[in-house]
């Protein structure tokens, strides 16, 4: 699961590099991404072949809840299971979208202690996580919100054997 990650490009880099126009959002890099926080967010419109890259708030919140209380446990779907699930299979189905970053974060535990370990593309390569986005309304207004789709963990990045 994906807990943080990391977004250390400006703008600019992240729009060259996945060919996507830049919203007028302004952000600035992060090196701790955290849940519930704005993260931008590359979507394909679905009647142009364009690409838009946007800020939306990381915690998924389905278009049908009452309020955002959910939403920070909904900041991974996982992809073996996002098709069966309410809150995650309208937006499988049309809104996916792809989640920029440069590092994600996974930790170790030891006793009390939990060790974070950074995990880089090819020596801090730019790649994008798939995601799936969702429009809410609140009382103030429309939000839009994005989960991360995760799977089993590889070779690499699974906790070895004890």
């Amino acid at each position: 699961m994906c807990g943080r990650y990391r977004l250390s490009r400006r703008k600019q880099i992240i729009g060259e590099h996945f060919d996507v126009l830049p919203d007028d959002d302004d952000w600035t890099p992060g090196y701790n991404i955290a849940p519930t926080q704005p993260v931008p967010v590359i979507r394909q419109y679905p009647k142009e072949p364009r690409r838009v890259l946007s800020l939306m708030r990381w915690g998924l919140i389905p278009s049908w809840a009452k309020d955002i209380s959910g939403s920070a446990s909904m900041i991974n779907a996982r992809s073996e299971s996002a098709a069966i699930k309410p809150a995650f299979r309208d937006a499988l189905k049309s809104r996916r979208c792809l989640i920029p970053a440069d590092g994600f974060y996974e930790w170790s535990r030891a006793g009390k202690t939990k060790q974070p370990y950074c995990f880089e593309v090819n020596d801090d390569e730019l790649f994008a996580f798939a995601g799936l986005w969702e429009r809410w309304k609140d009382p103030s207004g429309n939000w839009i919100t994005s989960s991360i789709l995760t799977t089993t963990p590889n070779a690499v990045t699974a906790p070895s054997p004890k």
